[in-house]
């Protein structure tokens, strides 16, 4: 059953959004009658049947609804935006794909790119749920500077760095013992600065090693998303 994803769809009316219903019709060719599935990327799943096929739209017949539970901790990754910009871009493909619920951009000192096309970044994450059939859509916060990411009130925080004068446990000896929220720090790929790890470190974050091999940015970001999806 081909799975649709639409966060303005409206059961009680069944349209479809301009974009899905061309893709319903011109790539996918799909007849009246057809079953269908259709995700608000809020949780609410919506069995259909094509009731009416226009020019551009696509009207449905809700048959039956599911209301998925959400996570029971939501997990969040702050990455530095790669200078190479199709390198931040698969890194928040993969990261939808495997479950991040929130992905921050992250402005350091060393970030390599400060300007992003948030519009584009938005669809290719709706593209990523919509492959990966999530039934909840991971929510782009745009870029937000260090000093204020490390306000951050979750539960878990960790910062991920290379700096072997701190103190760091590997990400996968630190599940927490219960569901708990949790945010990951990413640095750009010269690091985050010692004076940037020693004020993640007095707001109360742990530092944390990906392994001893260098990761590029984007490489770090999906290994720790990767981690993450286990502790579900």
């Amino acid at each position: 059953m081909h799975y649709f994803l639409d966060p303005t769809f409206d059961p009680m009316t069944g349209i479809l959004n301009e974009e899905e219903s061309r893709h319903a019709i011109k790539a996918l060719r799909i007849s009246v009658g057809d079953s269908i599935e259709i995700g608000n990327g809020r949780g609410n799943r919506y069995q259909c049947a094509v009731r009416i096929i226009g020019k551009n739209q696509v009207i449905l017949a809700v048959e039956s609804k599911i209301e998925i539970p959400a996570p029971q901790f939501r997990f969040t990754i702050a990455l530095a935006p790669t200078k190479n910009a199709s390198r931040f871009e698969w890194f928040l493909e993969k990261a939808t794909e495997m479950g991040v619920d929130d992905i921050i951009a992250l402005e350091s000192k060393r970030t390599e790119r400060s300007r992003l096309n948030d519009g584009r970044l938005e669809r290719i994450i709706i593209s990523a749920a919509k492959q990966s059939q999530r039934s909840f859509l991971p929510v782009f916060h745009g870029s937000v500077p260090f000093s204020k990411i490390t306000t951050e009130s979750k539960n878990i925080r960790f910062i991920a760095h290379c700096d072997t004068n701190f103190a760091r446990i590997a990400l996968h000896e630190a599940r927490p013992a219960a569901p708990e929220n949790v945010l990951v720090l990413i640095g750009p790929e010269g690091d985050f600065t010692p004076g940037e790890i020693e004020a993640a470190y007095a707001a109360g974050f742990q530092g944390i090693s990906l392994g001893s091999n260098r990761l590029r940015t984007e490489t770090a970001g999906v290994y720790c998303a990767a981690i993450a999806s286990t502790w579900r």
